[in-house]
């Protein structure tokens, strides 16, 4: 099921909420909007969002404190794009380096805005996409024996039928018994297919 297109809108100004809000409905975006950023806070687990326009300039928090609350959450994967109207190299070069998606200046463009705003989507649903992909591969593994793990770990490093029995002490018929079993738990095609799976969705510790 797709995830919901949703941006939440963070801004002191009545007027700028009401805009973007309905800037974001002309593409069938949905909204909620909040006046400062204790209100998002208080209303909004900081890993719902897909993405947040937010405003800079706040009364309390600022938008760049808000930001970094948000980066520093676990599994977090909203887009955040900050806007500001006193907008300046260093402030943009602090919010990217904060972790935000985009830095814009007022007054805003509202078609250069859409086109982030759909960008910023489009990278989160991507990021869960992979998130549930790598879920489902270590689910699949899960249902491995502790042979079938052993099995799926020689596999993984190249090691022919012949090579993963006589390392196990166990027979080649064995030996395939188990490689059958752990292609079809793990829906691998083909073993090519299963190591591509074992190294971009559980990739040694040190290699990304």
């Amino acid at each position: 099921m797709p995830h919901r297109r949703h941006v939440a809108i963070v801004d002191d100004e009545a007027s700028v909420r009401e805009s973007l809000a309905l800037l974001l409905s002309t593409a069938q975006i949905e909204s909620r909007t909040f006046a400062s950023a204790e209100d998002y806070l208080a209303s909004v687990p900081l890993d719902e969002s897909s993405c947040v326009i937010l405003d800079n300039q706040l009364p309390g928090l600022s938008g760049i404190g808000l930001l970094k609350r948000i980066a520093a959450a676990a599994d977090c994967d909203t887009a955040v794009i900050l806007i500001s109207g006193h907008g300046d190299v260093p402030t943009a070069v602090s919010a990217m380096k904060c972790g935000a998606f985009h830095f814009v200046e007022k007054p805003l463009d509202p078609e250069a805005l859409l086109l982030t705003v759909e960008e910023a989507l489009g990278r989160t649903e991507q990021v869960r996409d992979r998130q549930t992909q790598v879920q489902e591969f270590r689910g699949r593994r899960a249902l491995l024996t502790q042979r079938e793990h052993e099995v799926f770990a020689l596999l993984v490093q190249g090691l022919p039928t012949k090579l993963i029995a006589r390392q196990l002490g166990i027979t080649p018929r064995t030996t395939e018994h188990h490689r059958a079993a752990v292609m079809h738990k793990m829906q691998a095609r083909t073993i090519s297919h299963l190591v591509r799976m074992a190294l971009s969705f559980d990739p040694p510790a040190g290699e990304t």
